[in-house]
This record gives C-alpha cells, sequence and structure tokens, in this order.
C-alpha cells in the first residue's frame, strides 16, 4: 500500500473490463479518462450539479483544457479500481480536479492525476468567469495539492 490519499472528499470504484485492456490483459492507459470521468461526474452530482443543470438549465460549459496522469503500477482485468477526486483549485475562469486510483481490495496505488476544465461561452468558446454558484457548490470539495 502506497500514498493513499484518504482526503479526496468523493470515492467511486469502477472494474476494470475486458475492453478497457490490451492483449496481456493490463489496462490500457485511455481508460483512466473514462475512470476519472466517472468520479468526476459524481463529484458534480453531490455538490448538486448534475449535468441537466450545471450543462443545460444553467448553461455552462467546460471543456477540458489539460490532463495530467502519472501511472504508478498497472491494474488488471476484472480488477475493482477505486477512484478518489476532489478539487485542487479553483480560478477565475477554471477549475483543477485531482484524481487517485486504487486497486480497491488493497488499495495499491495506480495512478494520479489532474484534470483542468475552463468555463466558456458556447458559441465562441472564449473564457468567461466561472459563475458564483459553481465555485459556491465546489468549495466544500477543496483538498490541498500533493
Amino acid at each position: 500500500m502506497s500514498d493513499v490519499t484518504p482526503e479526496l472528499p468523493i470515492v467511486v470504484q469502477e472494474r476494470v473490463r475486458w475492453g478497457d485492456c490490451d492483449p496481456l490483459g493490463i489496462i490500457y492507459y485511455g481508460t483512466y479518462i473514462r475512470f476519472f470521468e466517472v468520479a468526476e461526474n459524481e463529484m458534480f452530482r453531490a455538490a448538486g450539479l448534475p449535468y441537466h443543470v450545471l450543462r443545460v438549465e444553467r448553461q455552462v460549459q467546460l471543456p477540458r483544457k489539460a490532463f495530467q496522469v502519472e501511472f504508478h503500477s498497472p491494474a488488471e482485468m476484472d480488477e475493482l479500481m477505486e477512484i478518489r477526486v476532489g478539487v485542487s483549485r479553483i480560478g477565475e475562469t477554471s477549475i483543477t480536479m485531482r484524481f487517485e486510483a486504487y486497486r480497491a481490495s488493497d488499495l495499491r496505488h495506480r495512478a494520479s492525476a489532474t484534470v483542468t476544465v475552463v468555463s466558456v461561452e458556447k458559441a465562441s468558446i472564449a473564457k468567461k468567469p466561472l459563475p458564483p454558484f459553481v465555485k459556491d457548490a465546489l468549495r466544500p470539495y477543496l483538498v490541498r495539492s500533493a
């Protein structure tokens, strides 16, 4: 067990499936994007900002600006993963989220990542300030950076 980060407030579990693996049965690196997106969606839902509210009703657009990942050990086929997420920074126009992925059975560290999203106007994709209600809703999920 290494470098477990219990302070990340949202925890989801997701299984490594057949289509997530390379021919050796080891997780394909791109699968982590899906895992992190599942955790991100659950954090926004817990904050009272599910997709329908945030993007449809309130018209808040948050495309990805940056994705950085470090792999610690390979996950394998049918492994139950535990993905933890919190917000590491809320800026004027952006949000940076921190993710940690572990094997659920023994919390063996699999990967660490950050994802930054930016508030934009839908038509022009020009940056715009984050609405105060988004900042307020995500503030309880702020965590210290690694």
